[in-house]
């Protein structure tokens, strides 16, 4: 045992290391602890930039006509877990389409992604299938929980930049992230790359709670240039919980680079979700009242990834609008993927008539919104597409449309909550939302994604359908034809 002076210099010591890097700090200034990660735009392009318009279908990859849009929720490396899984079982689906053998992969167009979800969804848009080959042992079966608590706590260099109200452990994570998985590597890097999927990055306005995505729309209205950001500065920023990780500032140069705000943000939208939609973008466009954007975890204004598509379809005012802005063309099948590794509440964690703790009582102000938030979006978004689906069977032909005639609609959830086996249900329940987890437990969630797909009643009809048609060109309505009464229903009864 230490003896008494021996513990007091060492205290002495922690305190003068402090106090040296204090006064260190205010001798050299104050730039290098205050980054500025967002970069201006210097003049403002409305066909420039990382936006779906700019990413043609490769010779081999994606084709409009079967159009897959997946979302990647949050939930820490359960997340990644679970959305690499579903990533791995599309990729070992074989599908023939259009007269051409390829993989259900290779159709995936669009991933909304937040929080541990961006982690594979920006990998995979990077390298391709080269996830499938070293993705677990970069990522996934790495422990980045205690690697970032050593630069944190245990780096000199750290503790002096974290001594700045400017700088926070969210920009530790992102320089960890950029070193240790992306590389280096820019949104510019995926436009050089010129394949799809293209990635939506979501993190949450801390002003508004609004969804901030990365992507060139959104960085038009602060002026700034996306291509120039680091893809870890987009992961980092959806990540950051609060408490766990800080804020992440955008800075915003909104007047500076002749932006015109297109017509959906100036005149006024018909629907509550499309105003709302709107007035929370027009806020970007004064940087007076709005220097900075700070971000925190996607989560927070949408933890499964798919409001980005009610509320972009609201805004623009209908289905055919919102892909007429993506630019897609022909489309015969359109896929919702949703991969989400929610959890469902503990009830029988507060057991004790004790008044719960700090971190109880804050993890419980954060889990328990998201939580209710994400089950009503997962319900509106199932009647949603049953109300599309109506709509594209009763339309009239349309020579310039978006959809072919005997265009239809599928939605395959892959949730966590939809596993059937009570047991196992509970034993993924239990893995933590946390940065590391165990191999089993990365086994389980690997295993459940495939399971999950293959279940699903909307997979196994769009299995179905591909397999019927094979490489035939395209045929009447009627053979899209295979609507409910359900889906009927809710096409009249939802807003």
């Amino acid at each position: 045992m230490k003896h008494p002076s021996q513990i007091v210099a060492g205290v002495g010591r922690l305190a003068a290391a402090w106090l040296f890097l204090g006064l260190l700090s205010l001798t050299l200034g104050c730039e290098y602890v205050r980054p500025t990660m967002n970069a201006p735009l210097k003049q403002w392009n409305p066909e420039y930039g990382y936006r779906s318009a700019n990413l043609p279908p490769s010779p081999t990859g994606s084709s409009d006509s079967l159009f897959i849009i997946a979302s990647f929720s949050g939930g820490g490396a359960r997340a990644s877990a679970l959305s690499y899984g579903a990533l791995r079982e599309l990729a070992r689906t074989p599908i023939t389409w259009e007269g051409r053998s390829k993989r259900l992969v290779d159709e995936l167009n669009i991933i909304n992604a937040l929080s541990g979800g961006s982690f594979t969804a920006a990998y995979y848009a990077l390298y391709g299938d080269r996830i499938f080959h070293d993705f677990e042992y970069r990522f996934l079966r790495k422990d980045w929980g205690s690697e970032l608590q050593a630069r944190v706590f245990w780096s000199p260099s750290n503790w002096f930049r974290l001594w700045s109200p400017y700088f926070g452990r969210a920009h530790v994570f992102s320089e960890l992230l950029d070193e240790a998985l992306f590389d280096g590597h820019t949104f510019g890097d995926l436009m050089a790359r010129g394949q799809r999927p293209l990635i939506f990055i979501h993190a949450s306005d801390m002003a508004t709670l609004s969804r901030f995505e990365f992507n060139q729309r959104q960085f038009d209205l602060i002026c700034s240039d996306l291509n120039q950001l680091p893809l870890s500065v987009a992961t980092a920023s959806s990540s950051a919980l609060p408490l766990i990780l800080s804020p992440i500032a955008m800075k915003n140069y909104a007047g500076q680079c002749g932006f015109e705000p297109p017509p959906r943000l100036r005149e006024e939208r018909r629907t509550s979700w499309g105003r709302q939609r709107a007035n929370e973008l027009r806020s970007y466009l004064d940087a007076e009242k709005r220097p900075y954007v700070h971000l925190l975890d996607g989560g927070l204004s949408d933890n499964i990834g798919m409001r980005s598509v009610l509320e972009t379809t609201a805004l623009v005012g209908d289905l055919e609008s919102y892909f007429k802005l993506l630019g897609a063309k022909k489309i015969r099948k359109l896929v919702y993927l949703m991969v989400s590794a929610e959890t469902t509440p503990d009830v029988n964690q507060y057991q004790l008539s004790e008044i719960p703790g700090l971190s109880n009582v804050s993890r419980a102000l954060v889990d328990i919104p998201i939580n209710r938030y994400s089950s009503d979006t997962l319900q509106l978004m199932s009647q949603v597409v049953g109300q599309w689906r109506v709509q594209l069977r009763e339309r009239q032909h349309v020579e310039e449309s978006v959809f072919t005639p005997d265009a239809d609609i599928y939605f395959i959830n892959v949730s966590l909550t939809e596993v059937d086996d009570p047991d196992e249900q509970d034993r993924l329940m239990s893995i933590p939302t946390n940065l590391s987890l165990t191999d089993d437990q990365i086994d389980h969630l690997l295993l459940a994604a495939t399971r999950l797909i293959r279940n699903d009643k909307d997979f196994q009809r769009l299995m179905r359908d591909l397999e019927a048609e094979g490489s035939a060109t395209p045929s009447t309505p009627q053979a899209a034809d295979r609507l409910t009464g359900q889906d009927a229903a809710q096409s009249k009864s939802l807003p």
